[in-house]
Parts: C-alpha cells; sequence; structure tokens
C-alpha cells in the first residue's frame, strides 16, 4: 500500500506539504492540493482515518450502546444522532447489548479503549466500574448508572408526566383495573413513569398492577396480563413493540375482550392512535449530538445538578395526539381563496381528513399572486368567499375592509393564537389594535448557499488566491457580490457552476423585495422620519448600484417568481441564492435535486430580511363564522399543521420545530421565529397613505428600468419619487 512518502515522491512535494492536504489544513496552494490529490489517487491511497485520529490523541468516534437494536425508539435515537453528525467527520456505531449487564460491560469496556468523543448509553446495569479516559463524554440516555464522571450527561424525557397524563386518560376513560407492563423498575426513565401512573390512580382510586420482565421475556408476560384471573380493563405500556404483542397474544383468543391499551411510543409522523403517548427521540437524537458538538467545540459548560450529582436535563416533553373530533357531522361547505402556492396544494391534499372528521366540505380556489390582488382590491365588504388568504403587505389596505374582527375573547381564536411562532409582527393580523386575520404561511427571506461548494478544501484554496480573503457565508451585499463573482463561470472558468446567484426581478413586486434589503443594509428608511416616502436618496442610489453589480453573476433572463429561482438553484447551477423561506421547500421537493442535504442557510446579508407570505380571515358577509372557526381549529391543530409542512406548505403552529421530520427535511424552520424578529415589511409608521403594495410596485418598476437599460439609476428614481409623491406624500 502506498505511503504519505510515496505520493510526496510521486508529486514532486515536502512530505508536510502531503500531510496537510490529506489532514485538510488551509495553508497549500490549490496547485499543490491538486498534485497531491492526482498522486493519492494514482497510488490507490486511503488515509487510514482512525489511526490519523489516534495519534492526535483522539478519536473522533461516537458510540452508542442500546438494548436492542430491533426496538424502534432505539432507531430513531440513532437517526436523531447520526443525521446531525453524518458530515461532521464522525464515526458513529452502534451495539446491542441484548439487556445483558455483562455484554453490555464488555461492549463499554471496548468502546472506551478507543478514546471516543462520546459514548451514548441506554444501560441495562446500575453501576459502572470502568474508568472513562478524559475526554470522552458519557451521556446517559432514560436510564442513570452510579459510577461515571461528574461531568457525565442524564439526558430523558418527563417520564413522570407522561405516567400522570396517561393514568388521568385512563381515569376519563372509565378504566379502574390497570396493569402496567414494563421492564426493570429500578430503571430511572421507568421508575418516573411508574411514579407517575401509580399516584394518579391511587388518587382515583382505581387498581393498579405493576408487571416487570426483561425484554425476552416481554411476549410471554403478555399472556399473563391477558389471562389474569381478575381481568384487567386498561394495559400501559412503554414501547410500541409491547402493544403488538399484546395484540398478536390476543389474536390466539379473540373472542376475549381486549383491554384498552395506553402506550409511551416513538414519535411516527402521521396519525397516531389516541392511546399512544408520543416522544420524539429523533429529536433527543438530534439535542444529544448537539451537546457533543459543544462539548467537541470547548462550548460545554456546568449544567445543574441532579441530587445524584450527575448532570440532567430533561430535552422534552412528550404528549398525546391532538386529533380533533367533530360531532355530530353537519354536512355544511365553505369557499377558501387563496394564492396558489405549496401551501394550498398541501392543505388540498389533506381536506378529505376533514370532510370525513366534520362533514364540511372546503372548496379551494387558488389564483396567481397577479390575479388575488385584483380579485383582493375589488372585494370590499361582500364577498363570495367565506375565507380569503391575502398577502400580508395588503393587511393594512385591505384587511379592515373584507375581514370581520376576531374577538380575543373567542376560545378557539386564543387556542389558536397559542400554538402560533411569537416571533411574528402583528402586520401580519392587526389593523389599528384589532385583530382580524391569523398568520398562515408567514415567511422570511433567507440566504441558502452550497454547502458542496462553501466547504470544498480546493475551491477554499482558490478563493483566497484570488481575492486575498477567506471564503465564508457572505455577512454584507458586498461580500455576496464578491463571492457570486467568483461562483460565475464567465468570469472564473474553474467554478464548478454557472452562477454565483440567481435574482428574482421579472415582475415589480418581486424585483422591489429583492432590493429592500440591499437598502435598508444601508439604514434607509421607508417611510423616513418625517413620514415621507422619499426613494431619490443615496442610500436607494446605493442599493441600486448593488443590485445592478450582481445582475452579471446571475442567469440572464431574470425570474419571474421565487419558485423559478428555487428550482433552478436545486438543479446545481447557482452557488447562492435569496428566498422567501416558503418557497424554499421547493429546494427540496424537485425530484431532480442536486443540492438536497447540501445546504447552508443564514441570515440575508445586512442582517435586514422582508416579512412575507400571508394571513387568512373570515370575510364580513359570511354566514358561517362558527363553521370557519372550525376549519382554522382544524388547520392550525399540531398534526395538520406538521402535515401541511411536511408536504413543502407552512402553517405557522410554533409545535412544527419540535418535529424532528420536518426539521431533518427543512433545518431552517428552527431559526425561522428569531429570523422574523429581523424582518419587516407592511408599516404605515408616520405615513397612513402608504401603502405597502403600491410603493413595491413603483420602486421595482423602478428596478426593471435600471436592470433592463431603459433609464439610468438617476433617471429611474427620479420617476419612481414622483409617483410616491403624488399616492403617499401629498
Amino acid at each position: 500500500m502506498a505511503t504519505i512518502k510515496d505520493i510526496a515522491k510521486y508529486a514532486g512535494v515536502s512530505h508536510g506539504t502531503v500531510s496537510n492536504v490529506l489532514n485538510h489544513k488551509g495553508n497549500v496552494s490549490t496547485e499543490k492540493i491538486l498534485l497531491v490529490e492526482q498522486a493519492a489517487k494514482a497510488l490507490g491511497y486511503q488515509m487510514n482515518s482512525q489511526a490519523s485520529k489516534l495519534r492526535r490523541g483522539k478519536s473522533e468516534n461516537i458510540c452508542i450502546i442500546v438494548p436492542g437494536i430491533d426496538v424502534k425508539l432505539y432507531g430513531k435515537l440513532y437517526a436523531g444522532i447520526e443525521k446531525k453528525l453524518h458530515d461532521k467527520n464522525y464515526t458513529i456505531e452502534i451495539l446491542c447489548s441484548e439487556g445483558m449487564p455483562d455484554k453490555e460491560g464488555r461492549l463499554l469496556k471496548k468502546a472506551l479503549s478507543m478514546r471516543p468523543t462520546a459514548i451514548v448509553l441506554v444501560s441495562s446495569a446500575f453501576k459502572n466500574e470502568e474508568v472513562v479516559p478524559e475526554g470522552t463524554m458519557i451521556i446517559m440516555v432514560d436510564r442513570q448508572v452510579k459510577g461515571f464522571p461528574e461531568n457525565s450527561v442524564f439526558v430523558s424525557f418527563d417520564y413522570e408526566r407522561a405516567g400522570r397524563e396517561i393514568a388521568e386518560k385512563c381515569i376519563r376513560a372509565g378504566n379502574k383495573c390497570v396493569a402496567l407492563l414494563c421492564e426493570n423498575r429500578r430503571y430511572t426513565s421507568n421508575k418516573c413513569f411508574i411514579k407517575g401512573v401509580s399516584e394518579t390512580l391511587e388518587n382515583e382510586g382505581a387498581y393498579l398492577e405493576v408487571l416487570e420482565a426483561p425484554a425476552s421475556m416481554k411476549f410471554n408476560r403478555a399472556f399473563d396480563v391477558l389471562y389474569a384471573l381478575n381481568p384487567f380493563d386498561a394495559v400501559i405500556t412503554m414501547s410500541r413493540e409491547d402493544v403488538e404483542n399484546i395484540k398478536v397474544a390476543h389474536s390466539f383468543n379473540a373472542k376475549s375482550e381486549l383491554p384498552e391499551l395506553y402506550s409511551v411510543v416513538s414519535r411516527e409522523f402521521g396519525f397516531e392512535n389516541g392511546n399512544m403517548y408520543e416522544m420524539d427521540y429523533k429529536l433527543l437524537g438530534k439535542h444529544i449530538a448537539e451537546l457533543i458538538l459543544k462539548k467537541d467545540a470547548g462550548m460545554w459548560g456546568n449544567p445543574i445538578e441532579n441530587e445524584g450529582g450527575v448532570p440532567r436535563e430533561i430535552i422534552e416533553e412528550g404528549r398525546f395526539p391532538q386529533q380533533k373530533s367533530y360531532l355530530p357531522k353537519i354536512n355544511e361547505s365553505l369557499k377558501f381563496l387563496t394564492v396558489k402556492n405549496s401551501t394550498s396544494e398541501a392543505i388540498k391534499r389533506l381536506l378529505p381528513l376533514f370532510r370525513e372528521q366534520a362533514g364540511i366540505d372546503v372548496n379551494v380556489v387558488e389564483v396567481p399572486y397577479d390575479e388575488l390582488r385584483k380579485m383582493v382590491g375589488k372585494m370590499g365588504e361582500e364577498s363570495a368567499f367565506d375565507l380569503v388568504r391575502i398577502d400580508m403587505a395588503w393587511m393594512l389596505g385591505e384587511g379592515e375592509q373584507i375581514f370581520r374582527k376576531m374577538g380575543w375573547e373567542n376560545s378557539t381564536i386564543q387556542r389558536i393564537c397559542s400554538s402560533i411562532f411569537s416571533g411574528i409582527p402583528e402586520e401580519y393580523y392587526s389593523v389599528n389594535g384589532d385583530m382580524y386575520a391569523l398568520p398562515l404561511d408567514a415567511c422570511v427571506q433567507m440566504l441558502f448557499c452550497r454547502k458542496d461548494l462553501f466547504e470544498d478544501e480546493l475551491i477554499k484554496r482558490e478563493y483566497y488566491e484570488s481575492r486575498r480573503k477567506k471564503l465564508s457565508v457572505p455577512e454584507t451585499f458586498e461580500e455576496y457580490n464578491e463571492i457570486a463573482g467568483f461562483f460565475t463561470r464567465r468570469y472564473n472558468r474553474k467554478s464548478s457552476v454557472s452562477y454565483g446567484t440567481a435574482l428574482t426581478y421579472g415582475r415589480s413586486y418581486t424585483a422591489a423585495c429583492d432590493l429592500l434589503p440591499r437598502f435598508y443594509e444601508k439604514g434607509g428608511q421607508i417611510p423616513d422620519v418625517h413620514g415621507r416616502v422619499v426613494v431619490n436618496t443615496p442610500e436607494m442610489k446605493e442599493a441600486f448600484s448593488d443590485y445592478l453589480k450582481s445582475i452579471p453573476y446571475a442567469a440572464k433572463e431574470p425570474y419571474f417568481w421565487w419558485r423559478e429561482s428555487a428550482n433552478d438553484f436545486s438543479e446545481g447551477s447557482v452557488a447562492m441564492n435569496i428566498l422567501f423561506s416558503n418557497y424554499a421547500s421547493d429546494i427540496v421537493h424537485n425530484i431532480s435535486s442536486k443540492v438536497a442535504g447540501k445546504i447552508i442557510y443564514a441570515e440575508v446579508p445586512g442582517g435586514r430580511p422582508l416579512l412575507g407570505g400571508g394571513s387568512i380571515g373570515i370575510t364580513k358577509s359570511t354566514e358561517k363564522e362558527a363553521i370557519c372557526l372550525k376549519f382554522l381549529d382544524w388547520l392550525y391543530s399540531d398534526e395538520i399543521a406538521d402535515m401541511v409542512t411536511y408536504l413543502g406548505g407552512f402553517i405557522c403552529n410554533r409545535n412544527i420545530v419540535n418535529n424532528a421530520e420536518i426539521l431533518e427535511l427543512y433545518p431552517w424552520i428552527q431559526d425561522i421565529e428569531q429570523m422574523f424578529r429581523k424582518g419587516k415589511r407592511g408599516r404605515k409608521e408616520k405615513n397612513e397613505k402608504f401603502d405597502e403594495f403600491a410603493f413595491e410596485d413603483i420602486l421595482g418598476s423602478a428596478v426593471i428600468s435600471a436592470a433592463s437599460g431603459i433609464a439610468a439609476i438617476d433617471e429611474a428614481l427620479q420617476d419612481a419619487q414622483k409617483l410616491c409623491d403624488q399616492m403617499f406624500n401629498n
């Protein structure tokens, strides 16, 4: 096998240069990087990464030890850890102890000998006898073990609360004789769970019998539960597998009555049985991976210790699925007008369920953005529709005219508002302090970059050599233009992509949205401190100039809508793109996407994004307000909001950030609330005549004139200023 010395000789470079290239150190020229890579490939060299890490005194290994790899929640736990760490150069290994302490001890000893970064342990033992090397992090999941270092971590769900809530549901269902099936009751999570169940049932005078069994005997115990001398009317278990065991055991005597089944289960996508208490172990795995990354980065502090002296972190609380039930069915219908987009498409796919549950048909009328604007502008207080979705930029101008007020005292409105992202500003739903609508698919501009390009060592070196700067995600539009030029092939023949950026200025209002973050970065304000709408300013001229500098780095023809630029970005021909977040799902949903899983998301350069998306309200003329509220209650429920978002749309339910499956597809959603707080749009401020949509139409037309060469920047802005004076300033 070839050695580093062989590669150095073949490439004609020093031994140190080869070492720096293979270890991804950025102090080697692009010419030498290519020579070393070509030599290594020609000689068939494969670096022993494990040996390299051990020589440096550290192994970037993560070892996960669980009682059974066929248990679904442990599979979810592994998936959450692996997804977060898979591109961080960690080696992740999962081992199965089969619930046997002796075997677990042997596996643990072997894992510790490799000096891994972290060991994630779901233990079947109660005490550790092994010496843990300094630098290895021990993370105990669900089951706390004595004998580990003080800086070890214990993570779990709130099992006591889970037991209490399941027991309360038993009581509401009239269950009086309950069996609880679990493994060893000394395990921390089991102990907490049993406490929650027993105290609640005892207070209500119900009988509880706890039946323990190791994993290998769970199926046998299922028969014991079903054939007890005094039959149980309910069985509580602690895994989905236990539920299946009981159902299989019952199939051998199907004429007997099956007790009501309750269980703690790993969270699945879709609709769960109402007696299944969901815990998102995939999200738990993600949080564990974040702890590991913090520790590796030296950011791990001193968490609060519990009574046992080991730091404890309750990551998340579980929940029963919040399915809506509507009885009796009322056989009614609603008309819902909305823009045609990913959210409307997702809602339509789920409406058969609402029809089945509530007996209400919702007829969705989808129209293009331009057409919706015309229809809303003509609507007034009389409308053929019961519900209308409008752009948030129209709320101040149209909301009060077409929507009826939503009373804060209404219990349905209170419930919906309590589930909505707290960072969404009142411009989405309020006019003069009164509530007229609900934020529906609220969104914010974000920057998306090709991770595979920005983290490629050769590209990073090329950028440094050509710009004498480090390649990183741009924080200003000056940096943005510079990087866009570097990635545009007509200016850099080595570029892996055709264009550095994508611009969406084919329509006036998309052009204005593309431009305004540049204007706000320079300190511009609309309206100004005196309440006037002034666009012919130094700040706006600079923004125009910056924007025009971007045009050579984008496709020759401008995009008319953000979905088009998102699709082009997903095809792999563009290095960076600024999109409204509700169109970013198109990057993933494009079947031929070449960038899915390879995306860096960040704030827009300058940190002053525009807000976007729309709000939904009940029209003044409808006679079906109560039915509209039922539909909205269903639409904003956790399960429906999850499903709409998973399908590529977006509902402003803040609980979607606790769904690991959604965050895996659309990781930017976890930071969207923070970015809402920095966004701007739709404010009258000191000018009551100001209309955001009309302003964007004027400004965007000026952008198109300047970008197409019809007018110089000064001329385009002078014409725009005249229109602004006529509409807003006189």
